[in-house]
């Protein structure tokens, strides 16, 4: 996996890729966006809602050490929140645990 090669994930009505160690999230929405941070600094926290209904919310890390990716609403700065079917959290899941390994960072337990 060569890191300098774009990771790109489309699902529905938002595409996510980073290139070059940069994190960028576009929405189709009427929301201003798009999103662009680096990798180093990105987390993503998954929390469960009612109605089958899994919201994510995509942040600032505090702590460069902690995951990219991991279950609960977290304490960062959140810049975005998408909300997603339950499920298809899966498929968030295994594109941020690629990530992680790319940027060297941990991966949810």
């Amino acid at each position: 996996m060569d890191p300098l090669e774009p990771r790109v994930f489309r699902h529905e009505r938002v595409h996510i890729q980073v290139h070059h160690g940069i994190l960028e999230v576009f929405r189709r929405s009427n929301v201003v966006g798009p999103y662009r941070y680096p990798l180093d600094w990105v987390t993503v926290r998954a929390e469960a809602r009612r109605n089958g209904v899994t919201r994510l919310y995509f942040g600032i890390a505090e702590d460069l050490g902690e995951p990219i990716y991991a279950s609960g609403p977290g304490t960062a700065p959140v810049f975005l929140r998408h909300e997603i079917p339950t499920t298809d959290e899966p498929l968030y899941r295994a594109f941020f645990t690629e990530l992680a390994r790319l940027a060297d960072r941990p991966i949810m337990p």
